[in-house]
């Protein structure tokens, strides 16, 4: 005979059924959800850098020379023009940022005038002058110089320089220091 009640039944319920029914009235709990935002930004501020070496170590821009090379005579006319790292004036600035690359008069303090100086100590001199195109046509000054756009990429700007045929100085190394401003 039988002991147990016809109302009472029981079955065995295999323990991982169990388990998943437990776990999922555990995690039933989180039926509301709440969304929200939170905001993202970056300011690219207007800039401007030059990626000229550091001449002298302690963080002054260095261009390089723009070297009009040796002769004997300065009875013809003598054109240089720069290339990176030898006078060409190198400036990333970001997209559609306009600058302007100023020379100031060197030695000389006149940009229509500019001079390179005997490094002998005499008072030699050899006129020469810095442009803005191959044809020397524009005079690089202080006042209007170049002016661009930046792209923000490197942009590489040659310097022309023309040494005026004129009457052949002492022998000797001649030498000047232009000083390049980049304003944005």
């Amino acid at each position: 005979m039988d002991r147990r009640s016809p109302d009472r039944r029981s079955a065995a319920v295999p323990a991982g059924r169990l388990l998943a029914a437990g776990i999922g009235a555990c995690c039933a709990i989180a039926a509301h959800a709440q969304t929200a935002s939170i905001g993202i930004s970056a300011t690219v501020e207007a800039a401007c850098q030059s990626s000229a070496g550091d001449g002298d170590g302690n963080g002054s821009l260095d261009f390089g020379t723009l070297d009009f090379g040796s002769y004997g005579s300065l009875d013809s006319a003598i054109s240089a023009a720069s290339s990176e790292g030898s006078g060409s004036i190198n400036v990333t600035c970001v997209a559609g940022q306009s600058y302007a690359i100023l020379l100031d008069g060197g030695s000389s303090g006149s940009t229509a005038n500019r001079q390179m100086v005997a490094q002998s100590g005499s008072d030699a001199r050899i006129a020469y002058n810095l442009f803005t195109d191959p044809g020397h046509a524009q005079v690089w000054d202080d006042s209007t110089g170049v002016a661009a756009t930046g792209t923000g990429s490197e942009q590489v700007h040659t310097v022309y320089g023309l040494v005026q045929a004129q009457s052949t100085p002492a022998a000797g190394t001649y030498a000047d220091t232009v000083n390049v401003t980049i304003s944005w």
